[in-house]
């Protein structure tokens, strides 16, 4: 009797390993490892901070974000590429197909719409170009928005000999008949929002420009000095260069200005050595910290309860100054993996830190390339028991990828093979074979 019930724990041990599993690919190793962003397949990275087009995490933006969190989020673009003066990143900003994908790209990653560096309404100007085309792709996708940062240098290479004030007002007459028209431009209590870029530093009489310019937008003024101007209706934050203090300062100055917009910034670092503008300065990445601790910066001062309204990163595709994000953000890890018994492990090494990886997860796949989700598990697991499911005998291939938080570099494992063999001898069941050890009922040791 006892012989019988020892039979039976054991099947209903055996049972109790998981469902039955049936190997049906759903995706490729090609898709999980290649590049999955807008960057140019042909861009190869710089030594200033940006990685090569691979695959990123499409973890949604607001899961970094406070809980409840009803944040509008926004990147900055630039649109000069193409303009031989700047660097060769791959495309041309003004190419409507690579606009196309640049905004499905940040639409799959959880934003809300784009800011575009804007130097006026000279039509054989790049970011005009460009800037064109935005606004005719954003159109075509829902719930897209963009809007202009106007930069000081439509007045100091555009004026046509007009004075900042006048020349404003030309540039800005053009935008509101051409941008501010579009159902697509970023309305906040139904008027269009302009951010200034550097124009706080002309001799600009802005009643005269607020009267003249038809569509009456607000302004919203760089750094936290925007709050205390009195022709801004708010502020947007520019941290990339600058330490964290920024990021205290302007938030702090907002909460003294809670009748103002504050437009919050997170970004992943700074190193403009690779510009014709460079000063040298450089904010370091730390392997993605930066980023994170960004973020952290706004969950320090806002709330469910204490919303803030906007967020802008900076930015989507700043080559130059390295704070791209189109690319991928580096978390300076690599990922292992390999069986032991029915375990399958993974290991981190590299000098980066676990907590940017949202998550893992493990594939399966018959033939190396075609592969299917097996398991997603937390960022603190590292094993997963294979015993559980129950497959078809075979050799199969396993990978993890370890899936990075919010627009950080995914990473995947080097391939594990797995073999399960049947094991039939006088009436025996079968057995799995995982690293040499036979697994199932009435299992015997391989080659008995």
């Amino acid at each position: 009797m006892k012989n019988i019930l020892s039979v039976l724990a054991l099947l209903l041990a055996v049972a109790a390993w998981g469902d039955r599993v049936r190997v049906v690919p759903t995706t490729t190793l090609k898709s999980e490892t290649s590049n999955n962003t807008s960057a140019a397949d042909s861009y190869r990275g710089s030594n200033n901070g940006n990685l090569p087009a691979g695959n990123v995490s499409k973890v949604p933006l607001r899961s970094l974000l406070y809980p409840g969190a009803t944040i509008k989020l926004l990147v900055a673009m630039q649109g000069w590429f193409g303009n031989p003066k700047h660097s060769s990143v791959g495309y041309n900003s003004a190419d409507p197909a690579q606009v196309r994908r640049q905004l499905a790209d940040m639409k799959s990653r959880g934003f809300d719409g784009v800011t575009i560096a804007w130097y006026g309404s000279d039509a054989k100007e790049q970011s005009n170009l460009a800037t064109l085309t935005v606004k005719a792709e954003a159109e075509k996708v829902p719930g897209m928005v963009f809007a202009l940062r106007v930069n000081e240098g439509a007045i100091k290479w555009y004026a046509h000999g007009l004075s900042p004030t006048d020349a404003l007002i030309f540039h800005m007459s053009y935008a509101a008949d051409s941008y501010f028209t579009s159902p697509a431009y970023l309305r906040i209590y139904g008027r269009p929002v302009v951010f200034e870029f550097g124009l706080e530093s002309l001799d600009i009489d802005w009643d005269r420009v607020k009267s003249a310019v038809r569509g009456n937008p607000l302004w919203i003024f760089r750094n936290a000095s925007g709050f205390t101007r009195p022709d801004s209706a708010g502020a947007f934050a520019w941290g990339a260069a600058n330490n964290f203090d920024y990021l205290d300062r302007f938030y702090g100055k907002a909460f003294a200005q809670r009748s103002l917009l504050t437009v919050g910034n997170t970004y992943k670092g700074f190193d403009d050595r690779l510009a014709s503008w460079s000063k040298d300065r450089v904010v370091e990445q730390r392997c993605g910290q930066t980023w994170l601790d960004t973020f952290a910066y706004v969950n320090k001062f806002y709330s469910a309860r204490n919303q803030l309204l906007y967020l802008m990163v900076s930015t989507w595709n700043d080559y130059e100054e390295g704070t791209e994000i189109e690319a991928g953000i580096d978390n300076c890890l690599t990922l292992s993996a390999a069986i032991s018994d029915n375990s399958l492990g993974w290991t981190l090494s590299g000098k980066g830190r676990e907590n940017t990886i949202d998550h893992y997860t493990v594939f399966i796949s018959a033939d190396g390339q075609n592969l299917m989700p097996l398991a997603n598990l937390p960022n603190v697991e590292h094993a997963l028991d294979l015993a559980r499911y129950e497959l078809t005998p075979g050799t199969y291939t396993l990978y993890v990828k370890a899936i990075g938080k919010p627009s950080i570099r995914n990473l995947m494992s080097n391939p594990v093979r797995w073999a399960i063999l049947p094991r039939v001898s006088g009436g025996v069941e079968k057995g799995r074979l995982v690293s040499g050890r036979w697994w199932g009922v009435g299992a015997t040791k391989c080659g008995a």
